[in-house]
């Protein structure tokens, strides 16, 4: 999970994004929690990456351990089961192709942040 983990990190700038907030010690199926801030207009508007743990996993885990995918969403996923519907990108192999459709993903949230602030 590292390699994509610094990977996404080095993206968000160049897809004006800013990480604000890191939260660890979360729940099981979260290993990694992070709350971006847009730089771009509309600037401010926010959105959550969670790193997420194989729920297929069994046993003690070490931190960046059993990671499976990474999810983008509008608000803070609270548990498990607000990861279904979410936009959710799997970090197995071939991940790296896919990365464009998760910056697209986050560029529409911050244009759906823009949205229910206005309204």
């Amino acid at each position: 999970m590292q390699t994509q983990r610094t990977e996404l990190l080095s993206q968000l700038p160049e897809c004006g994004w800013r990480v604000a907030r890191v939260e660890e010690n979360l729940e099981w199926w979260a290993d990694e929690m992070w709350l971006l801030e847009s730089v771009w207009s509309p600037v401010g508007s926010r959105a959550y990456v969670t790193f997420l743990v194989d729920p297929q996993f069994d046993g003690s885990r070490k931190k960046g351990e059993a990671v499976w995918a990474v999810m983008a969403s509008p608000a803070k996923p609270m548990d498990r089961l607000q990861v279904e519907g979410e936009f959710t990108l799997s970090l197995g192999q071939g991940w790296k192709n896919r990365l464009p459709a998760f910056f697209e993903h986050l560029a529409a949230l911050r244009s759906q942040g823009k949205e229910s602030s206005s309204a």
